[in-house]
């Protein structure tokens, strides 16, 4: 689960970047693409007026359903990535993720740090003696290479970062509540993360880690791991604070481990799994080894 963690705040991080550091219209593109490319259930497959061909669009309630934000919140980010060029309305058949946004060379930017992303985490488990027999009994199907395997990958980890956003927010109140307080979840069990022998010990969703073995995380921290603003993240963590998500201690703030032990915190855990694991074996079907695949 730290590991997922880890590909999410990657790429929580990098999709923040992408947009200036506005996470919320990062998740909002993130949404229509996955629903536009992939056949989510949330989006209709309609027969364009214009072009007179399939097309899959997706409406602003359905995106803000989905990602638990505000109807208004979403309407206007929906029309910030329409300036931006990334999406296009099609009148009552919804919203629709552009070319750009599809296939251009935004797309191929998102879609390289994502595979870098990947191949971190899966490097990270390696070193951890995370065992792939789990996964590896999948049958590779191959999934081509270059431009077409980094779709493939990234449609994927689009849909397992989708989930994992969705699931923090459950708990914490919002998609950026959730993400700021994964951070803060991670950078207090950093003492851990790598010590092979420590993850083991206090790998049990009954056994979590002392505090006195975890590490404060500042709010400064938190904000460069995500890429967001200072004053963002500082008034989020008190919002958790006064929520009991998150203690004040020397040197900063730690996720409280009674939260980590809540049943709302065991669901997100068991999702995290889970959808951790099928990504795994997808990335196998695709022909991807991960008993050699690095970081580099």
């Amino acid at each position: 689960m730290r590991c997922a963690f880890t590909i999410l705040l990657d790429e929580v991080a990098a999709l923040s970047r992408r947009h200036q550091g506005d996470f919320v219209r990062s998740a909002v593109l993130l949404a229509l693409t996955q629903a536009t490319r992939s056949g989510d259930p949330v989006a209709e497959a309609t027969l364009s007026p214009v072009e007179d061909r399939p097309v899959r669009a997706i409406s602003v309630r359905a995106i803000a359903q989905s990602l638990g934000l505000p109807y208004e919140t979403t309407r206007r980010k929906v029309a910030e990535l329409e300036v931006l060029g990334l999406c296009r309305r099609l009148g009552r058949l919804g919203v629709q993720a552009s070319q750009e946004a599809l296939d251009g060379e935004w797309a191929l930017a998102a879609r390289t740090a994502t595979w870098a992303s990947l191949r971190r985490g899966v490097t990270d488990l390696r070193a951890l003696g995370f065992d792939f027999g789990l996964v590896n009994h999948v049958s590779p199907q191959g999934g081509g290479s270059g431009r077409d395997l980094l779709a493939s990958v990234a449609a994927l980890s689009d849909d397992f970062i989708l989930r994992l956003i969705e699931a923090g927010a459950a708990p914490h109140g919002s998609i950026t509540n959730g993400a700021i307080a994964t951070a803060m979840l991670m950078i207090n069990a950093e003492p851990l993360t790598r010590n092979p022998a420590l993850a083991w010990r206090y790998a049990g969703a009954e056994t979590p880690p002392p505090d006195a073995m975890r590490r404060p995380a500042s709010i400064t921290q938190i904000a460069a791991r995500l890429a967001l603003s200072h004053e963002t993240v500082r008034r989020r963590v008190q919002g958790l604070v006064e929520d009991g998500w998150a203690v004040r201690t020397t040197g900063g703030y730690l996720y409280p481990a009674e939260r980590m032990q809540s049943p709302q915190m065991m669901q997100v855990g068991l999702v995290t799994t889970q959808r951790f694991l099928q990504l795994l074996q997808a990335l196998r079907q695709l022909g991807v080894d991960l008993e050699t695949v690095n970081a580099d």
